[in-house]
């Protein structure tokens, strides 16, 4: 473990504040979740993902959906790609994302791109074509995202099928 050097007293209500840079560099946000682990006699905290328990199913989902539509997915929860078909499996799984991923998260909104700009999936990496990203939602907040990149159009039948798995996911968590 490394030492922060930085010390905190716990309140009379058994509360601690982690510092501002701690929680910058580690990525937690405000009103996130932390799982809370003991070892020996240390308390480990580490940022918990809902979509982490349904990798396996979003894994199915990602292959099943290239095998029946031949279109690319990539399912993330807030920090990390936890899914991908095809070729973007070792690319991309286990990756942190893009700021421009964790900005449409944090906006809760779907986006549909057909002008082949392109998405940028980890910080640095682009993947040419149309898109469409659709949040999967838990009580109101977006807990991750369903991405499709296609070389062709997005249909209103891929949106469907991409909307279909966020919710079929977000009704797993709930």
């Amino acid at each position: 473990m490394k030492s922060t050097g930085i010390l905190r007293r716990i309140d009379e209500l058994g509360r601690i504040v982690i510092p501002k840079e701690i929680r910058k560099n580690l990525k937690i946000k405000d009103g996130e979740s932390l799982e809370i682990f003991i070892n020996d006699d240390s308390v480990i905290l580490k940022k918990y993902s809902f979509m982490s328990d349904l990798s396996e199913i979003a894994q199915n989902f990602a292959d099943s959906f290239y095998d029946s539509l031949k279109e690319n997915i990539i399912i993330t929860d807030t920090n990390k790609v936890i899914a991908a078909s095809s070729n973007y499996k070792k690319k991309y799984v286990g990756k942190d994302i893009s700021m421009y991923l964790s900005n449409i998260i944090s906006k809760r909104s779907n986006n549909i791109d057909n002008n082949s700009n392109g998405i940028e999936i980890i910080n640095g990496l682009v993947e040419s074509g149309n898109s469409y990203i659709s949040n999967v939602l838990v009580n109101g907040d977006s807990v991750g995202v369903v991405l499709v990149i296609s070389d062709n159009r997005i249909s209103s039948n891929i949106e469907k099928n991409c909307i279909f798995i966020s919710k079929f996911l977000s009704r797993h968590l709930q």
